[in-house]
């Protein structure tokens, strides 16, 4: 941690500061803060001064840190969006070290067993990381079979860092922390899960990873965002061949289809990764 940088950062997300000014921020740029701040009353700055050194001390506590744009574990896929986080607080190992060739599974959370059973054995036949949002159902299978291989796993959260969501999941993430993965989340670090914020956190798990797979969803489920969003970034789609709503859309606008057969569906999500030119810019998401 760095308590000189940090601590503004803090200060401003506690007064909810538009990122437009907290990106120059970031990096050190203090101007459009100075701008934005000329409208808050000395009470309220002084307020959040305090909170901020409340959440830099909780931070702390948990092991966690804030990660900008300047420092080496930023994920380099942020560069492809054109509304990137100013930071974000992580736990865990860096996250910019799963970012070049790992897979985000995504899907429903009420998931039958057989969708949940074919992401976690997906998870472990990939041999890399694992990206997804820690939700019931299909994201927690993708994290626990990453989990069970050894692999490491990012889990990109709708709440602040300081909170589990859903709360039945604060096993599963510790073990995330644990066994060499990361939890990362670009809201305050009290900020409980809402509609904005998942649907935000989604477009984190599709420009973070290599390719995006879903496993099963509904066409109006939370997974869609991060399908629409990969596309608009144009990370490689899969979507295993069912009948469910969603995955019959995703693959009428270009998602690959994927097979039951977890030996097929990994080979072939593996050997697309594996043909992508690291050096081919990506393209960048659409206005």
């Amino acid at each position: 941690m760095d308590p000189a940088r940090d601590l503004p950062l803090l200060a401003a997300w506690r007064l909810r500061v538009p990122s437009r000014a907290l990106r120059p921020l970031a990096r050190g740029d203090h101007g459009p803060l100075r701008a934005w701040l000329q409208s808050e009353s000395a009470l309220r700055l002084a307020e959040a001064r305090r909170d901020a050194y409340e959440d830099l001390a909780l931070l702390e506590r948990l092991g966690a840190r804030l990660v900008t744009p300047d420092d080496a574990e930023w994920p380099s896929g942020f560069a492809d969006l054109r509304d990137p986080p100013a930071f974000i607080a992580v736990r865990g190992e860096p996250v910019g070290e799963a970012s070049a060739d790992g897979v985000a599974i995504v899907g429903a959370r009420d998931a039958e067993e057989r969708a949940c059973a074919f992401a976690y054995e997906l998870a472990v036949r990939l041999g890399g990381p694992v990206v997804s949002g820690l939700a019931l159902g299909i994201d927690a299978a993708a994290h626990r079979g990453a989990l069970a291989a050894h692999l490491p796993t990012v889990a990109y959260v709708g709440t602040g860092i300081a909170l589990t969501y859903p709360p039945e999941h604060e096993e599963l993430a510790e073990s995330i922390v644990a066994n060499g993965g990361a939890l990362a989340s670009e809201n305050a670090p009290h900020d409980r899960a809402t509609p904005w914020s998942l649907m935000r956190r989604d477009r984190l798990q599709a420009t973070h990873a290599a390719a995006v797979v879903l496993v099963v969803s509904a066409a109006d489920g939370g997974a869609m965002h991060t399908m629409r969003f990969a596309q608009e970034l144009g990370r490689p789609r899969f979507a295993v061949d069912t009948d469910a709503s969603g995955n019959r859309s995703a693959l009428e606008n270009g998602a690959v289809a994927l097979p039951w057969s977890i030996g097929e569906a990994a080979a072939l999500v593996s050997n697309v990764i594996l043909s992508l030119s690291k050096d081919e810019p990506k393209p960048p998401m659409s206005s």
